[in-house]
């Protein structure tokens, strides 16, 4: 009986000891420094406001712990989290802040600050990107959104490409913008801290020479633009392109004659053979640099004729790994090294990949593929298929791009996978015999666009010579069903056939 008392006195004082010791987690309370001196007086601003709201912070976190069954998931999870939230807003108004006004934070010169960053933004070869960010983040606010000192407001996130042009926040805070009105908003009390009216300057009205001529580039129209679906995510694709020769070129510039005259993608798929001779400036940087300049963001993959160095090239996003995932719209890409097929690890990391995906397109790519009609046929029959068909199968992947052949090649879905090979981005082309599996099999160089929307996957192969290779639509499980006819869609596939025949596959 002695031995159990003190092991359950011990067991009480431990458990008193972590309730006493181990509060609600807070984020840190320092405001970053500003690369900026100019902007020096908003960091001790931001500071100041901070210090006098962090003892409260914690305040309205215990008051959001206390909450009875708060960890239940039922209203009184969310009655924790507002509990929270009104805490900290009440006393924003009532005690500490109650005779705020507009530009208290965000002064004047503060404010003069921001938006002089903000025009360099908007009128840099960024702007494209930065304005379909903007109206992609507003599209269905149908609210009021007047901000007001204290007072929550319906407002979207500035997107990434113009967060890069504005002072750098503390945890506890957020940039929003409501029309052209940039926002500060303090996160755990959801409301508005300070603002500035007509930040975001306005876009030049819509007139002077086209879109392709102030570019730089040829008078080019792309053949066949990707739809404008709502909520649609267009990206590009390009594979075994780091010749640094005159198809490369060609391929570049047909990529940027689509950008400008047809519809704008903010990524690029890689799908290896990025740099045959290691040369990062003549095979990548100048090549691209058009496009690179507007914010255009590159994910690559390693092939056969890369160096693993590649992962730590910053431009290709790859994150120090020759392997990693990420999402963008309403899709999750997986990037795989393909130079190492059976590599347990990276099978294991795949099968993770896309537990969390729930109905998001599932998509993958890497530079080998797994059928393909050209030099390579034998390798993708004997040593890739039986390496990772299994587990693109199992993981559900929808679609699969590759390269490594020099050709364009469209699959006809494989144990209900699509699978695309496009290696035609620079090198020199390789001839290609179409097999049973193919409905196209093409030796052409050229890139690829594709637009993610719902259910359909959209897709295009486009020459350097701004010619229509192949188009069509993929959907996403056997229950889509086609747009009614005068849909979007249906104008887009009407358009396509005229282009180019079509086969329309179904999972």
């Amino acid at each position: 009986m002695l031995i159990r008392a003190t092991w359950w006195t011990l067991a009480t004082f431990a458990t008193g000891l972590l309730v006493a010791t181990c509060g609600p987690t807070l984020p840190p309370a320092t405001a970053p420094s500003q690369p900026d001196p100019s902007l020096e007086p908003l960091r001790a601003a931001l500071q100041a406001y901070i210090d006098l709201t962090q003892p409260y912070r914690k305040q309205a976190a215990q008051a959001g712990e206390n909450v009875p069954g708060k960890a239940a998931p039922t209203s009184t999870a969310e009655d924790s989290v507002r509990a929270r939230q009104d805490t900290l807003a009440e006393a924003l108004r009532s005690k500490l802040r109650p005779n705020a006004t507009q530009g208290f934070i965000l002064t004047p010169e503060i404010a003069q600050t921001i938006k002089r960053r903000l025009d360099a933004a908007l009128t840099s070869v960024r702007r494209d990107l930065i304005l379909d960010e903007l109206a992609e983040q507003s599209e269905g606010e149908t609210k009021d959104r007047t901000p007001a000192i204290h007072q929550p407001l319906s407002a979207p996130r500035v997107p990434p490409r113009l967060m890069e042009a504005l002072p750098l926040l503390p945890k506890q805070l957020e940039w929003d913008f409501a029309g052209r009105t940039i926002v500060l908003r303090d996160i755990d009390a959801d409301v508005v801290v300070d603002y500035i009216p007509d930040a975001i300057p306005l876009p030049p009205p819509a007139s002077g020479p086209p879109a392709a001529k102030q570019a730089g580039v040829a008078a080019a129209v792309s053949p066949l633009p990707m739809p404008s679906m709502r909520g649609g995510t267009v990206f590009a694709l390009m594979g075994d392109s780091g010749s640094g020769d005159m198809p490369q070129q060609q391929v570049a510039q047909a990529m940027l004659t689509y950008w400008t005259t047809a519809r704008r993608f903010p990524f690029v798929l890689m799908l290896g053979d990025n740099l045959y001779d290691d040369d990062y400036t003549g095979e990548f940087l100048e090549p691209y640099k058009p496009l690179l300049d507007r914010g255009v963001k590159f994910y690559a993959a390693i092939g056969n004729h890369d160096r693993d160095l590649q992962i730590h090239f910053k431009p290709f996003n790859m994150g120090d790994k020759d392997r990693y995932s990420f999402d963008e719209g309403n899709a999750r890409f997986a990037v795989l090294n393909s130079n190492h097929p059976t590599d347990v690890e990276q099978i294991k990391w795949l099968d993770g990949v896309y537990t969390t995906a729930g109905d998001k397109w599932r998509i993958a790519f890497f530079h080998h593929p797994l059928y393909s009609s050209g030099t390579h046929a034998a390798e993708s029959r004997d040593v890739i298929r039986p390496a990772l068909e299994a587990a693109l199968v199992r993981n559900r992947v929808n679609v699969v791009f590759s390269g490594h052949e020099h050709a364009y090649e469209r699959i006809r879905p494989q144990r209900e996978i699509t699978y695309f090979v496009s290696g035609g981005g620079g090198r020199y082309l390789y001839d290609v015999r179409k097999s049973d599996f193919d409905d196209v099999a093409v030796s052409e160089h050229h890139f690829m666009v594709a637009e993610v929307a719902g259910d359909r996957l959209f897709y295009e192969a486009i020459t350097h010579e701004q010619k229509l290779l192949d188009c069509g639509v993929i959907y996403r499980t056997a229950a889509t069903k086609p747009d009614k006819p005068g849909s979007d869609e249906q104008k887009w596939l009407s358009d396509c056939d005229a282009g180019r025949p079509r086969v329309t596959t179904t999972r």
